[in-house]
């Protein structure tokens, strides 16, 4: 060893000496530091008066939800009516509250080699009814004023790969969405576009939007340059004209004006199921009319239901609960006689194959799901946005993040997600004792509170039958 590298380990050893006291030293200091700091906060805290201490903020905020507190101060910023996607974050009664009853030996469940029959025909008595392969539907989300392209396009996708039905939503019908779409619904809104006969002779299923549970029957408006040149051109628009959502639709003044509309459809289509889509509100008054109207589908949006977006105050406080919303209906079709000649379809929170037997065992012939399916296509998709964008801005037209989106991948998982859930509803089938969901009915079921036993007419789990 030379006498340099002796003077140079010594210098290290100095160094690495004096860094370790240093750090020694910072920590003792930090401890101090952060000790003092506590104490005076919490001397303040503990003693000074509520008009001067900190601890006022919890105080003061602790009794609004945190959710309305952010909306609170989001309305303070802008002075302008709230929106939100998605529907409520507020919790309202569904389908957790009851359970199906095992098939033992009074009962005996299927065999495992028998097969379920999963189909749905929509229109029973139409000429041209619409007949779906399961039971569940993508529901009404437009293209533009709500999702991309890309995201319709995997929507279309899906359907097709599980044989069930994609819907327009209040948005226009594009030749795309019809070439790439096997079955499409096609919804006839309160707005000037999806009018016109020539393309509602393309639909498998017309559905005449009367509301929907996020807007009610609230209207609302898109100004000329809020809307890209694609959307101005899609959706017909002359120069300055804006998009205007009518609280009503304009020729349905009056009752008797929807079995007008209703027969006009009818003969343009040439026998297409015609559908009446509305929000939960006087349920039988407004189902009387849908019904003498002669509509071949009822489509009910519970409470739970959500949009793209969406007036807050409608949302957290209009409409009745999805599972309340069917159980009436479906009792009041079973009073008209109507159930054979009526085809009844419920959406609005259903996310599980238990909402969904569920909803067929109180009385409706299919679902609809419109969350859900986001959730599924963007799947982990959504870590190309998630943690500094909403997952939202993967799907919608306006999303900063939708060039990433993949469709061919959003396609996969929405059709991997509704074959799963068709495959665990047939398993549940069968340990009911059925082999076929339309068999299944509210006499499978039994509530777990009183309040769901109320709501669906069923028997609370310690009641015999008897």
């Amino acid at each position: 060893m030379f006498d340099g590298d002796e003077d140079l380990l010594a210098n290290i050893g100095k160094i690495v000496g004096l860094g370790a006291l240093g750090a020694t030293g910072a920590y003792f200091l930090g401890r101090f530091l952060i000790k003092s700091l506590v104490s005076q906060a919490g001397s303040k805290m503990l003693s000074e008066p509520y008009s001067e201490n900190i601890f006022e903020t919890f105080t003061s905020t602790s009794r609004i939800n945190p959710i309305a507190l952010v909306e609170l101060s989001m309305r303070a910023q802008s002075g302008k009516a709230l929106e939100r996607s998605l529907g409520t974050p507020y919790p309202l009664p569904d389908f957790s509250g009851m359970r199906f009853k095992a098939a033992q030996l009074d009962r005996k469940p299927v065999s495992n080699e028998v097969e379920v029959d999963t189909t749905l025909v929509l229109g029973k008595k139409a000429a041209r009814p619409l007949r779906l392969d399961i039971p569940i539907t993508i529901g009404g989300m437009a293209f533009g004023l709500a999702l991309s392209r890309q995201a319709k396009l995997a929507i279309a996708e899906a359907a097709n790969k599980v044989g069930t039905a994609a819907s327009t939503g209040d948005g226009p019908m594009t030749d795309w969405e019809r070439a790439a779409t096997d079955r499409l619904i096609v919804q006839y809104p309160q707005v000037k576009w999806n009018h016109d006969p020539d393309l509602l002779r393309q639909a498998d299923l017309v559905m005449i939007e009367i509301g929907h549970a996020a807007w009610a029957g609230a209207g609302g408006k898109y100004g000329w340059e809020e809307l890209s040149p694609e959307l101005r051109r899609v959706l017909g628009l002359k120069r300055g004209e804006p998009a205007i959502y009518h609280s009503r639709l304009p020729e349905v003044s009056k009752p008797r004006d929807l079995r007008t509309l209703v027969s006009e459809l009818r003969k343009i289509t040439e026998g297409l199921p015609i559908g009446v889509k509305m929000a939960c509100g006087d349920i039988e008054s407004d189902l009387a009319i849908a019904l003498e109207a002669e509509a071949d589908v009822l489509a009910l949006d519970g409470g739970q239901a959500a949009s793209h977006s969406a007036p807050v105050v409608i949302e957290d406080n209009f409409g009745i609960p999805t599972v309340a919303a069917l159980c009436r209906a479906s009792r009041w079709l079973d009073s008209q006689n109507a159930r054979d000649r009526v085809s009844l379809i419920v959406g609005g929170g259903l996310s599980s194959p238990g909402d969904f037997l569920k909803a067929i065992a109180l009385g409706a012939d299919g679902v609809y799901i419109g969350s859900a399916a986001l959730l599924a296509m963007t799947h982990t998709q959504i870590f190309k946005a998630v943690p500094f964008e909403p997952p939202t801005q993967l799907v919608y037209y306006t999303g900063k993040q939708k060039n990433k989106f993949n469709p061919k991948d959003g396609a996969r998982h929405l059709a991997n997600y509704l074959r799963a859930c068709v495959e665990e509803m047939r398993l549940a089938t069968k340990a009911i004792g059925k082999t076929a969901l339309r068999d299944l009915s509210r006499d499978d079921l039994v509530a777990i509170d009183e309040q769901t036993a109320k709501i669906a007419g069923i028997p609370l789990f310690y009641q015999s039958p008897d």
